[in-house]
């Protein structure tokens, strides 16, 4: 693993944020950002898995007689049934029920398991090297005869994985090949964003109709694969679908996987997860997650949607591959735990790397890992407290949320922030894929398998530590050239 330094306690505490904002410090409050509520504590919910074939809409209409203020969802093509119970004495009720009279069908369940993202955030607070290195910038690239040098002199993992942007020369993307963006959902009014987003697409958060961005994380996502503005993604023409998993707060394991099948059954050809959870394998209680995931992947898979989710972001990375030094790394040393779903099978798993190509030090990586991206850092002097925003990563943020103060010096509008994270890893290679699909299909009149265009993203990828992540460093440019 290749560490540069372990990540300072003042900013451990920007990255290690889930997605409930709630968690948000006195310094980054005064910087701007809204205060979410905190979300009450409701009915866990079960999860069960059943035998193939199971008749779901039957259990669930028996479970709703017993409780008619249960909120139940039914995945028939994965056999997968998610109930909450309307309150604790009906839980109990609907768990007895449902082991008596369909027990021999079940074959797992547990409680769902919630779902973190979150692992990349607008720096808070601009430290004096910060903003020193905003003004040295500046000084030092005269860009006055390009429109959008305010943005652009900003984005060395855009021109790193588009070669500078050659790889658009050959394919910049259609709306007729779609990345489903499981996350907080996009901000409809980017001016970066809004020409691509090709549905509203769907939520799955309990009572949350709409799939506007409120948080922020979708929209970062959106924007490095299909942003085309002030800044361009990776894909800059290229559909985008948001299928909202969070709101204010964590996701839920089963919106999750229920997303996932419903974006393959919209035929999107990509589906982004940058997020994720840890689970364990020696609680029983949590296998059904486990299980569950694994049933969603495959599913789309069979139907051609190609998967990429993040390896994950921790305050110094994890090796994800051995389930064992996983746990013991995370505190719990007699057990064994896997990060889902990136790092499982039928999902291609994405590392962040540096601008030196090395894998940054907060992300999780191992044998399991297919490939890097550009996810950015802090510089290498941070361990001195200096970090430098040239070398984190700049995206689109949503337009109804307030702008942070390092933004703001850096003279942009509201709806751009410096980021770095794993979840801004995977959306690259998310539009690579997608870039792939469109440019194959231009080719030879059919849109690739999902092998075919893992094959091709492997052998473009700029070569690096195989053990941290995988085939390299994704390179859409290569990948392209490949097909022709």
């Amino acid at each position: 693993m290749n560490v540069q330094h372990k990540l300072p306690k003042a900013l451990a505490g920007i990255l290690a944020l889930s997605v409930s904002m709630s968690c948000l410090t006195p310094s980054a409050q005064a910087a701007g950002f809204p205060k979410l509520p905190v979300q009450a504590e409701e009915e866990a919910k079960m999860i069960y898995l059943f035998q193939e074939g199971t008749n779901l809409r039957m259990i669930a209409e028996d479970i709703q007689g017993i409780d008619p203020g249960a909120s139940i969802d039914a995945v028939q093509e994965i056999e997968t049934l998610t109930v909450k119970a309307s309150n604790p004495a009906q839980s109990k009720k609907i768990k007895k029920h449902v082991q008596n009279e369909f027990g021999t069908l079940i074959t797992e369940k547990g409680e769902d398991q919630t779902v973190k993202a979150g692992d990349v955030r607008p720096s808070s607070m601009p430290p004096v090297s910060t903003l020193t290195s905003l003004a040295a910038v500046s000084a030092s690239q005269d860009m006055e005869n390009e429109e959008d040098s305010t943005y652009t002199k900003w984005l060395w993992d855009i021109e790193l994985v588009t070669q500078n942007g050659a790889s658009r020369d050959i394919e910049s993307g259609n709306h007729g090949v779609k990345v489903g963006i499981v996350d907080s959902g996009v901000d409809f009014n980017h001016p970066d964003l809004k020409a691509n987003i090709v549905s509203k697409g769907r939520s799955f958060v309990d009572g949350v109709a709409d799939t506007q961005d409120y948080m922020g994380h979708g929209t970062m996502v959106a924007g490095s694969i299909a942003a085309n503005g002030h800044i361009k993604g990776i894909a800059p023409e290229i559909g985008i679908v948001p299928y909202k998993v969070f709101h204010t707060g964590n996701a839920d394991s089963s919106d999750v996987i229920e997303a996932i099948v419903a974006a393959a059954n919209d035929d999107m050809d990509v589906i982004n997860l940058s997020l994720g959870v840890y689970k364990s394998l020696k609680n029983k209680d949590e296998k059904a997650v486990y299980e569950a995931y694994k049933r969603a992947l495959k599913y789309a898979e069979k139907e051609n949607s190609f998967v990429v989710a993040s390896s994950g972001t921790e305050s110094a990375g994890y090796d994800i591959f051995n389930a064992k030094k996983l746990a013991a790394a995370r505190g719990f040393s007699k057990d064994a735990q896997l990060h889902m779903p990136g790092g499982l099978d039928d999902v291609f798993t994405v590392a962040a790397t540096n601008k030196d190509n090395a894998l940054t030090f907060y992300s999780n990586y191992g044998k399991n890992v297919s490939i890097g991206a550009p996810g950015g850092d802090y510089g290498p002097l941070a361990d001195q407290g200096l970090y430098d925003v040239r070398h984190m990563t700049l995206t689109t943020y949503p337009t109804n949320l307030m702008q942070s103060i390092t933004s703001e010096y850096a003279g942009f509008e509201k709806g751009y922030e410096f980021m770095t994270g794993t979840s801004l890893a995977a959306p690259k290679v998310s539009a690579t894929a997608a870039l792939v699909i469109a440019e194959y299909e231009e080719m030879h009149g059919k849109k690739p398998k999902v092998h075919e265009v893992k094959k091709i993203l492997e052998k473009g990828a700029l070569k690096g530590d195989k053990k941290s992540f995988g085939a390299g460093i994704v390179n859409a440019y290569n990948s392209l050239a490949l097909i022709k």
